[in-house]
């Protein structure tokens, strides 16, 4: 009985040590950091999809490879991730910033695509807000990364109003996270 005890113990222990694979934090994404090659992206994803995209422009294509993106996607062919890396994509490469558009991925918060904005200011100070013509960016200064949300969620007096300043307040606790970027920050990394 003493054997099945410690046992238990142990591998509830080994199972904490384990890196959460859809933990977003500060220059983390589940086993993705500031540090990680481009070149080490595929084995770390091994059981899923790792596609090189293209960007929008056919010219842009020819100039210059570190225009290119890399999708990550599931089994299933969902897409999980995308991930522009620092410097053209190459084997030295490291990671710039990942677009997540996976509800999977959350802060130790909770907190991802999809999440509320009731349920961001909760965990999180909203330090600056952006205004563009269809969205509102917010950054999230504790983990170095930024979300948006529909313009259309604004009152009707600010919605169409590009130049009005937005406030927490005027955004409804129910508006959903349409984008979730995370941005690496790589000045301490040394590469071969």
């Amino acid at each position: 009985m003493r054997k099945i005890s410690l046992l238990a113990v142990v591998l509830v222990l080994m199972a904490c040590q384990q890196e959460n694979p859809f933990l977003i934090a500060n220059n983390q994404l589940g086993p993705l950091s500031n540090v990680t090659k481009i070149s080490e992206i595929e084995p770390l994803f091994s059981e899923d999809s790792v596609v090189v995209s293209n960007p929008d422009s056919p010219f842009l294509t020819y100039v210059n490879s570190a225009n290119k993106k890399m999708e990550i996607y599931d089994k299933t062919g969902e897409k999980l991730l995308i991930i522009e890396p620092k410097g053209a994509l190459d084997t030295v490469s490291v990671i710039k910033s990942i677009r997540v558009v996976s509800d999977r991925y959350k802060t130790e918060n909770g907190i991802g695509y999809g999440s509320t904005f009731g349920e961001l200011k909760k965990h999180y100070e909203i330090t600056k807000i952006q205004s563009s013509l269809k969205s509102l960016i917010i950054s999230l200064d504790d983990i170095n990364a930024f979300v948006s949300f529909d313009r259309d969620v604004l009152p009707s007096d600010v919605k169409y109003d590009i130049d009005a300043e937005i406030k927490p307040v005027m955004i409804p606790d129910d508006a959903e996270i349409n984008r979730f970027w995370l941005n690496f920050e790589a000045d301490s990394v040394e590469t071969d």
